[in-house]
């Protein structure tokens, strides 16, 4: 089949392969080939692509309304944000919905400013916020505050006085590494910033709505946060996210009021799809599913390391969050790429595989992509 190519400014690089179909967790490209899809799109479809569910949602809601200007209420909106009250455990909380996780991380930001009068930001290395805006990874930003994962000694040298946030990632994906914050360093650190008025925002663009087997990552560690960032699978592919902040937060904001004007601010589309992936979130258990084959996965991943000692060097995971890292001297672009070629997506990055597939996955599933592994793992390139 002939295609119009090099017509895309090249931000990224693809195969050269056209993707026809994604059903479930599976892709499909115009020759014919099937892939597993490891990666649910961008983190995205955690119920598998074109969820049943979710497209008759999609369907019934675009026959009512799909987008709003800024002098009627959303009843969808309403709801959502009722719904992430209960998710997010934060009572009398408030939200607002977006497009992309981008935007909401830096509106969160924004509110931090704006109701602190601060304008730096703390973060923990590893962590990927934005794509633009003060959430955006530049060298040497001054208004960024990084420090190191689990360095306990830099704690002490943090000056919080003119901090707005500690934006907090609980799983570092972006980056490719996968790494997650020892509890009780997370946990002195958010007291910290907690107490010297930094307001703490959990950002769930990635971890959150059960990728790391609970709703949040922030779950697995012993704080409540004063706002929560949702993005990618709160729309299973569908570009939606949200910012809630919790009614302390709220009172402040309702004080120092202060303008936001997106244009697909709390539409009701993408609000419509959010409700119905918590819906089947729930009604189909996809939080236990995911903790069950989570643990098989990370199980099967050890045993391939124990074949296979001189070529892996670390493997992590929580939930449905994994990473395999190679040994340093290993060619881990050549594994990656003979995964591909054998109809397995993964993520690749730092000689790290990374694995965050559509949390439906099936067991069988994994063990094709463990199969594929240990074969390229026999004959590694060093």
């Amino acid at each position: 089949m002939n295609r119009i190519k090099n017509n895309i400014i090249p931000f990224y690089s693809p195969f050269e392969k056209y993707l026809i179909k994604s059903k479930n967790c599976y892709l499909f490209d115009s020759d014919g080939n099937k892939y597993i899809d490891f990666e649910a799109g961008v983190w995205c479809a955690n119920l598998g692509h074109s969820n049943q569910r979710i497209v008759q949602a999609m369907e019934n809601q675009i026959k009512r309304s799909i987008h709003h200007g800024y002098l009627f209420k959303s009843e969808e909106a309403e709801r959502l944000s009722i719904k992430l009250q209960y998710l997010t455990d934060l009572v009398n909380s408030a939200s607002v919905f977006l497009s992309s996780g981008s935007e909401a991380v830096n509106l969160a930001i924004t509110i931090a400013e704006k109701l602190t009068n601060r304008k730096k930001i703390l973060k923990i290395d590893h962590s990927y916020l934005s794509a633009f805006g003060p959430g955006h990874i530049m060298a040497g930003e001054e208004y960024q505050i990084t420090i190191g994962l689990n360095d306990w000694k830099a704690i002490k040298h943090i000056d919080f006085s003119g901090i707005s946030a500690f934006l907090v990632e609980t799983g570092g994906a972006s980056l490719g590494v996968v790494r997650f914050p020892e509890k009780y360093f997370l946990e002195e650190l958010v007291r910290l910033a907690s107490k010297n008025g930094c307001l703490i925002v959990a950002e769930e663009v990635t971890t959150g709505m059960g990728r790391t087997g609970k709703w949040f990552g922030f779950q697995h560690y012993d704080f409540a946060p004063d706002i929560v960032v949702t993005g990618k699978a709160l729309g299973n592919g569908y570009p939606v996210s949200g910012v809630t902040i919790n009614a302390k937060t709220l009172e402040k904001f309702n004080n120092n009021y202060f303008r936001y004007m997106q244009s697909h601010q709390n539409d009701p589309l993408g609000c419509a799809i959010g409700l119905e992936v918590i819906d089947v979130m729930e009604s189909d258990n996809i939080l236990n599913q995911a903790c069950i084959t989570g643990d098989y996965f990370i199980a099967s991943l050890h045993k391939v390391w124990s074949r296979h000692p001189d070529v892996i060097k670390d493997i992590r995971g929580r939930g449905l969050m994994l990473a395999m890292e190679f040994d340093a001297d290993i060619d881990g672009k050549k594994i990656w790429n003979g995964l591909f070629e054998k109809g397995v997506v993964t993520g690749f990055n730092k000689n790290t595989l990374r694995f965050l597939p559509p949390l439906v996955i099936e067991k069988e599933d994994i063990d094709l992509l463990l199969n594929v592994l240990d074969e390229l793992l026999k004959y590694p390139t060093k």
